[in-house]
């Protein structure tokens, strides 16, 4: 009737607008705005007496995803930037050919030749270490 009296119409690609659409688009938006609703708040909101049932309301959304998985800093975290430094008069004198190094990185506490730096077993006592 409500839909008749508007002149909009009561469906959409996603099938009838109904007013329990109406109460998970809400709890959904509850459930993703900046600061939201914990999934326990949302249930008491809703007055669900399970927490399945609200799972099934709250919705994640791509940019929320998105937003946590940024803000958890993971990759951050994990992943460091490792320098390379190149010997130039090395590599144009034949040198590096020869064997010399030529590739130095830097660990932060000196630089280093070893190209597998990060299976050294002098980490950190690199005056023991013939590279």
């Amino acid at each position: 009737m409500l839909f008749r009296k508007a002149e909009v119409p009561d469906a959409d690609v996603r099938g009838n607008i109904t007013s329990h659409r109406a109460r998970c688009t809400i709890a959904s938006q509850l459930y993703n705005v900046k600061e939201p609703m914990t999934l326990f708040e949302l249930q008491a909101w809703l007055g669900h007496r399970s927490p399945q049932s609200t799972q099934y309301y709250a919705k994640i959304t791509p940019n929320t995803l998105s937003n946590a998985y940024s803000e958890a800093g993971y990759f951050e975290r994990n992943v460091r930037t490792i320098e390379v430094l190149v010997d130039r008069d090395a590599v144009a004198s034949g040198a590096a050919a020869a064997g010399e190094p030529w590739q130095h990185y830097d660990l932060g506490h000196g630089y280093c030749s070893y190209t597998f730096f990060e299976q050294c077993q002098h980490r950190m006592a690199c005056a023991r270490c013939d590279f």
